[in-house]
């Protein structure tokens, strides 16, 4: 069940915090998890969301971000201090704690945050492409693992909002991109973003590709994922799955396949996604579905449920 709720009385801010009044924020498969109980490592009761943008309303003494600027959360922390976080991979942080997974989210009109996990949005980046930010730079990172350039042959195996993001940076890339769904609705979305080949799974026959995104993250989609990896191609699976996935370790050597896992994000890819999407030939509009008001949330949480969308946002200002 999820419900609004009045949230406790407004405290003096830390030092370091930064308080934001949330404008959007996306629903990610993530919260759909959570909303359903998937996740056994949540922790209920728990506010959900993590894709938010706003602007600072208040910020602490060592704070240098000014009332008034807009943002966008980063909402996985990080100790700092362990081996990846000194190697620069805070995005495999022994001690990351993803926001309305593990502890509460930032689905709400105010939400106090420790500046380090706040980063400042060009003013001129509209709402609708500065809400992409979060969900993008997960793209980003692990196209960066694929090296794709113009020319270079992609298929994207799933069309939740990671693979139609996934979809758009390849273009933008100047790659040759197939789009493969089980389910026709994603695929006329697809369609929108340019010039893609889109195909059923049953479809795709004799193809090979240099580079496969797998962001369906379901057992039959990474299976096919490999099987259509061209000889000395990259797999990057990006899609996440608690199956257990049978692969063939002679196919993988014979073939030098490059099985390239992917997690989340940098700060670092964040900086990227917001350059990204502040270059027009980027073209994202048509991932966003829907945007309904806070006091609409179920109705909200029901499209996303659906399937039949991309990403849907609620607007919270």
């Amino acid at each position: 069940m999820i419900k609004i709720r009045e949230a406790a009385q407004r405290h003096a801010l830390a030092a370091n915090d930064v308080r934001i009044k949330v404008s959007y924020g996306g629903i990610c498969g993530s919260d759909v998890r959570v909303y359903k109980g998937t996740i056994s490592y949540a922790q209920y009761p728990l506010r959900p969301g993590h894709e938010v943008i706003g602007t600072v309303v208040e910020a602490g003494e060592n704070v240098q971000l000014k009332v008034g600027t807009k943002v966008v959360v980063y909402p996985n922390t990080y100790c700092g201090e362990c081996e990846f976080c000194a190697g620069g991979k805070t995005n495999i942080c022994i001690h990351k704690k993803p926001l309305g997974v593990a502890v509460d989210g930032v689905f709400a009109q105010e939400v106090v945050l420790d500046a380090k996990y706040i980063m400042p949005v060009p003013e001129e980046l509209p709402d609708e492409r500065a809400i992409l930010i979060e969900p993008f730079a997960v793209t980003v990172h692990a196209l960066k693992k694929a090296n794709i350039t113009k020319g270079t042959t992609v298929a994207v195996i799933g069309c939740g909002t990671e693979g139609l993001l996934s979809i758009a940076l390849a273009l933008y890339q100047g790659a040759d991109v197939t789009v493969v769904d089980i389910n026709p609705v994603k695929l006329a979305l697809a369609s929108k973003l340019g010039n893609v080949q889109t195909r059923l799974p049953a479809e795709v026959k004799d193809e090979v590709f240099d580079v496969v995104i797998e962001a369906a993250g379901v057992k039959d989609a990474i299976q096919q994922a490999m099987a259509v990896v061209k000889p000395g191609g990259v797999m990057v699976p990006l899609g996440i799955t608690m199956d257990t996935v049978h692969l063939s370790p002679i196919h993988i050597v014979r073939n030098e396949i490059s099985i390239l896992g992917s997690i989340i994000y940098t700060v670092e890819d964040f900086a990227d996604a917001i350059a990204h999407l502040q270059d027009p030939a980027l073209f994202v509009e048509p991932i966003i579905s829907k945007i309904w008001a806070c006091d609409r949330y179920q109705e909200a949480f029901d499209d996303a449920l659906s399937g039949d969308y991309a990403k849907i946002i609620v607007k919270f200002d």
